[in-house]
């Protein structure tokens, strides 16, 4: 009896730190639970999406200095501060580097490729020792479709964080304090105009002053184009200056989104901050003096039309030729291309700007892209250098170069994979040998599958194949600014 009582003792003791191994993990996941919970950008999502949400969690520490994101970088990894705080930097249109906030307890970051293509970097930088909890941006985009209150918490604290970038880029506001700034963001009235339509008509009354948080708008007076504005500009602030009705009629050239500062509000502020008012009239004076030589520069006028019907201001570089340092004939550029990937992505002779051939390629649009949005597999990203690329989730059927308004997208048939060693030279034959005895009707040979084709600034090379082929120099990418200083 003892000696089988001796037997069941090792069970028995291994069944009670069996036991006890459960009940640490449930006491862990348990605290885990209620720390997520004590966080104020998760108080709002359900306890079971949280639950969903622990299991993707790697606890995390930073050291002062240390790097979670990169502006330079995308990011991989959301972040949620358990202890410690993080500043955000970015830099504004001419290059200086503002401050964006800081981040403390209950926060987060690295939310913004989760909503869409177009995000604002900004580089996060432990201020003090971190603990944060880390999660796979690849693991939390698979489950967010199922997890509606944790996706609206993060797009609610993506949209928040898009205003304030959003007045940092603007250099009128970027010299405010981050708490002016926030209480700043609060008066703001978003609003969303798709492709194309009215923004503010010829001849109505001022009632803001709009910054452009995303999207492309073109300026107009008399039915010609004088202007386009983008992402950190502004506009309507000579209508509110002058007390007089708007003197052209703004068009969103892309889907655009508009932050609107209220008259009231406005005037408010520059009382609150004199030195505001007097940049603004700086810059009104420059708009004026702008508009007047638009009006009389027949080939300006001319060259602006141009890039806006041919998208050319769309992307931040273009590919730009100087035709009089080309040999005669010479095709080196795109013959390279076409050795590199198969076919020519860009052609000679696109859109002549002054001395320039910008070439007809791919824009490399960064807001509103349509061969994005017609994608029905996703197909279609951008890389870390800022070029569109397409995916290996591309099926070939084509919605692209339908949508493409610049003919940029083309496909490109590819031939399946066949084996050629002599295993499967002998095993063909002796199938082809079986068939004839047999007399069976050989199947239709395979067709080509087709894949969508488009410069991609040659994705995953060290160099592009174009630049580094053209034996004089005349081939270059060209930031935008430099060849539309408007």
């Amino acid at each position: 009896m003892a000696s089988k009582m001796a037997q069941r003792l090792p069970s028995s003791k291994s069944g009670i730190q069996s036991i006890a191994l459960v009940q640490q993990h449930e006491d862990q996941r348990h605290e885990g639970l209620a720390t997520l919970q004590r966080l104020d950008c998760l108080h709002q999502v359900s306890t079971e999406e949280l639950s969903r949400l622990l299991d993707l969690c790697v606890l995390r520490a930073f050291i002062p200095g240390a790097t979670l994101i990169s502006e330079c970088e995308a990011s991989r990894f959301l972040y949620f501060l358990l202890q410690g705080d993080v500043q955000l930097t970015s830099h504004d249109r001419d290059g200086h580097e503002i401050l964006v906030g800081v981040l403390g307890r209950g926060d987060c970051c690295g939310e913004g490729q989760l909503f869409g293509n177009f995000f604002r970097r900004a580089r996060v930088r432990a201020n003090t020792v971190c603990y944060a909890l880390q999660v796979a941006l690849s693991d939390i985009q698979v489950l967010l479709p199922s997890l509606p209150t944790l996706r609206a918490a993060l797009r609610e604290i993506h949209r928040r964080r898009m205003v304030e970038s959003t007045l940092v880029r603007v250099p009128l506001f970027s010299q405010l304090l981050p708490l002016e700034r926030l209480a700043l963001a609060a008066l703001l009235q978003r609003s969303h105009y798709p492709r194309g339509s009215v923004i503010v008509r010829h001849g109505e009354p001022g009632e803001a002053l709009c910054l452009i948080e995303s999207g492309q708008i073109v300026v107009e007076q008399n039915g010609v184009t004088i202007a386009s504005l983008q992402e950190g500009d502004f506009f309507g602030e000579i209508a509110l200056l002058s007390d007089r009705p708007h003197n052209a009629t703004v068009r969103a050239f892309t889907a655009t989104d508009i932050l609107a500062l209220p008259a009231a509000d406005f005037h408010w502020l520059l009382v609150q901050r004199p030195e505001l008012e007097a940049q603004l009239r700086t810059v009104v004076e420059q708009r004026l003096n702008h508009n007047a030589t638009m009006r009389t520069d027949q080939d300006r006028v001319r060259n602006l039309t141009l890039a806006v019907e041919n998208g050319l201001l769309r992307g931040s570089h273009l590919l730009v030729r100087t035709p009089e340092l080309c040999p005669p004939g010479c095709r080196i550029c795109e013959d390279a291309c076409a050795s590199r990937h198969g076919q020519t992505r860009l052609h000679l002779n696109g859109v002549q700007i002054g001395d320039f051939d910008v070439v007809d390629t791919c824009r490399q649009c960064r807001i509103d892209a349509e061969c994005v949005e017609v994608c029905p597999e996703d197909a279609i990203q951008w890389n870390d250098q800022g070029a569109l690329i397409i995916t290996d989730k591309c099926t070939g059927c084509g919605e692209c170069v339908l949508a493409c308004p610049y003919d940029a997208v083309t496909q490109k048939p590819l031939q399946p994979h066949q084996p050629n060693g002599p295993l499967w030279k002998l095993w063909s034959a002796m199938q082809q040998r079986l068939n004839n005895q047999r007399h069976i009707i050989p199947l239709d040979p395979v067709q080509y599958t087709y894949r969508a084709d488009k410069c991609d600034l040659c994705h995953n090379y060290d160099n592009l194949a174009c630049l580094s082929a053209c034996p004089t120099g005349s081939l270059r990418l060209m930031p935008v600014e430099e060849l539309f200083p408007l």
